[in-house]
């Protein structure tokens, strides 16, 4: 557990260097006496904690990362994809393969370390905040917002391992807190309730109002959405998305499907209700050296191939890596997610796969500017996008489907996303059954959130991630990839294992499967 320990006392002054506040304040009051009396005094100091709290938002590969300089290369929201049927890393392709072990470091290991440092973070916020002045209803919109993102990086981790260590005050060192290193894992239940009580308290008492870039009350009931829907809890994943839609507080962005994805348009975006943000030149987005590094991140045929065809017929598969087709054919939104061979990038150069080593045939298009990925070292100022609006109706007709079967509303959420425009897909065919709808959701889910890291977590409560990734042929590769069932939930690094055992800490188990 050392991870979630050695950060309890530098974070704010590392938050500090990442939003480039004064040099001066950090030489008057170094970070390791920033929890002291010299800090809580005022709301800036509150304002100051609460940025260092967003800022892991765009930190490690559990979402967006930024390297150990604070300067992100790419890491970020797509690689979740890269272990699925949606794309491939040369990086990730031991824990892709399910060669994963305590001991393999990247994806595995930085998911559960970047989670906890926010969620020290946010217990040291917590338990200092009330020392500042502020109104109660002040007070309770940053505990709320502070909650909320405590709870989501709970979320993620119960997800992912399954029981995990759960704390809510902060974690002192082995002289001065001893039974924080005889923490056990808490039951994965347990830690979801969590979860729901910190969504509640920020749905209580954040702002109803549209999304800037602090969490408001339709962030936190976006999120508790998907909490219920994972726990297979239909009538309140239904009832709390519908809560969002009957809002009238978000809508489908109508100004095209890219500009979700790009500056300017994601600024003040109606669709957009949760992302990790930039600030140039401080901390900049790994956008465009998805780019520049193509083995780093690949989008697989398998995707592609999913792009319904607009007048119905099948493409030859023959035509996949020709360049001269630009896929018109196909849904829109391929051509604004994969970069296809053939199709104009850098600023006019036509994409060729086999000249920048792009085994897959393909490179990501989403989020990324192609006139700016021209050099390494881009400072790319577009936020990953976490959670938008279309998510929502595509939660709410998968619950109510599965409630209800495919009624009107499941029809109407599916079609408005199919219909935006820039897409101007054909609406469903009328007459599903439930289970032909269920399949409709799914396919449709992969398509409008292709490459923006949700696949994983999809397959994973649908329970097909066993079927569909040893299916999977990574392009550098001639044989599938594998998945045991071990592989369902991960093992927590091995340094945290060794921490256990230094400290006689029986009650800190390794996740089953990998004793």
């Amino acid at each position: 557990m050392k991870y979630f320990i050695r950060y309890s006392a530098v974070f704010l002054g590392l938050s500090m260097l990442t939003v480039s506040c004064k040099k001066d304040f950090l030489e008057k009051n170094p970070t390791d006496q920033i929890l002291s009396e010299n800090f809580w005094k005022t709301q800036a100091d509150a304002d100051i904690a609460l940025t260092g709290i967003y800022s892991y938002l765009i930190q490690g590969y559990n979402y967006t990362n930024a390297n150990n300089t604070g300067q992100g290369w790419g890491a970020g929201t797509p690689y979740w994809e890269t272990l699925t049927d949606n794309a491939f890393s040369s990086a990730f392709q031991y824990v892709a393969k399910g060669a994963i072990e305590a001991t393999t470091g990247t994806i595995q290991s930085d998911a559960y370390n970047t989670a906890y440092k926010a969620i020290q973070a946010c217990n040291i916020f917590l338990a200092n905040i009330g020392n500042v002045p502020l109104q109660t209803a002040a007070m309770n919109q940053y505990i709320g917002e502070v909650r909320f993102i405590r709870g989501y990086y709970y979320f993620l981790l119960a997800q992912l391992y399954g029981d995990v260590v759960y704390y809510s005050r902060p974690i002192g060192n082995a002289t001065v807190d001893p039974e924080s290193y005889q923490l056990g894992r808490t039951p994965k239940a347990q830690v979801i309730d969590s979860v729901i009580s910190d969504l509640n308290f920020a749905i209580n008492n954040l702002p109803d109002i549209v999304y800037t870039g602090h969490v408001v009350k339709g962030t936190a009931l976006g999120y508790l959405a998907k909490v219920y829907i994972t726990q297979g809890n239909w009538q309140m994943a239904a009832n709390t998305a519908k809560t969002i839609i009957s809002s009238n507080k978000f809508s489908l962005y109508t100004g095209g499907y890219r500009g979700l994805f790009l500056k300017p348009s994601q600024t003040n975006n109606p669709e957009i209700m949760f992302s990790g943000r930039y600030q140039v030149p401080n901390a900049y987005s790994p956008a465009e050296y998805l780019y520049t590094y193509s083995g780093s991140f690949q989008p697989l045929k398998y995707l592609v191939d999913d792009y319904e065809c607009v007048d119905g017929q099948p493409i030859s598969v023959s035509l996949l890596y020709d360049k001269n087709n630009p896929y018109n054919n196909r849904d829109p939104r391929l051509l604004a997610t994969v970069l296809t061979p053939g199709v104009l990038y850098k600023g006019g150069i036509p994409f060729v796969a086999s000249q920048i080593g792009s085994q897959s045939g393909f490179l990501n298009k989403k989020g990324v500017d192609s006139t700016r990925a021209t050099v390494i070292g881009t400072q790319s100022d577009q936020d990953w996008v976490y959670l938008r609006y279309a998510e929502i109706l595509l939660l709410y007709a998968e619950a109510q489907n599965e409630l209800a079967g495919p009624d009107a509303t499941v029809y109407d959420a599916i079609n408005s996303i199919r219909a935006r425009p820039s897409v101007n897909m054909p609406p469903l065919p009328a007459g599903l059954s439930q289970a032909d709808m269920r399949t409709r959701i799914r396919h449709e889910r992969r398509i409008e959130l292709a490459l923006e890291g949700q696949r994983y977590f999809d397959l994973k409560r649908w329970k097909t991630d066993r079927t569909i990734i040893p299916t999977v042929k990574d392009p550098t590769g001639s044989t599938n990839r594998t998945f045991p069932l071990r592989d369902t939930l991960w093992p927590v690094p091995q340094s945290e294992i060794d921490v256990a055992i230094t400290y006689g800490n029986a009650n800190f188990k390794q996740t089953p499967g990998w004793q």
